[in-house]
């Protein structure tokens, strides 16, 4: 009865054994979980960088104008089209239809519907969003028309933007 009680107290414990995050939850768990926090990262970047664009525009600092809102926003000269289209229909703004038949008549196509138009517009205003929190284009009734902030920075040419800000 002896050797029985020596033989358990003797007993050692074995080492543990380490394992890596990504083979304790999976490898496709963790890859995920890591790709959220850089995605959260990412998402609280993007939040900074529009309070400074906005505290920068607020101190007069940053001047918009056509060129920023071009590089930014269009993604082709079709996108340029609709922009120039909104500008000189005015504050009123115009129908899709009349921009895709605008369109239509400068690419000598008939590629271009309304729908076509108003997605063109979904598309800038989510990039401007994304990027410095305004809009290009906003729904007047059944018309579109540019916002204050693009009516001003695609009117205006950088030389008028800087005279400007001096007199006021």
């Amino acid at each position: 009865m002896t050797e029985t009680t020596e033989t358990m107290q003797k007993a050692e414990k074995k080492p543990k054994k380490y394992r890596a995050p990504w083979e304790k939850e999976g490898t496709y768990k963790y890859l995920q979980r890591f790709l959220r926090r850089i995605e959260d990262k990412i998402d609280e970047n993007r939040k900074m960088q529009r309070l400074v664009i906005k505290g920068l525009d607020l101190g007069g600092y940053l001047l918009f104008n056509r060129v920023y809102i071009h590089e930014m926003v269009c993604t082709g000269e079709v996108d340029d089209a609709v922009l120039e289209e909104l500008y000189s229909a005015g504050p009123d703004g115009k129908l899709p239809k009349d921009v895709a038949y605008a369109l239509n008549k400068q690419f000598h196509t008939r590629r271009y519907q309304p729908w076509h138009v108003r997605y063109i517009l979904h598309r800038m205003n989510r990039r401007l969003e994304q990027l410095i929190g305004e809009s290009v284009a906003e729904k007047h009734g059944m018309q579109w028309a540019l916002t204050s902030f693009a009516r001003k920075a695609w009117g205006l040419s950088k030389q008028e933007l800087e005279k400007e800000d001096i007199d006021s």
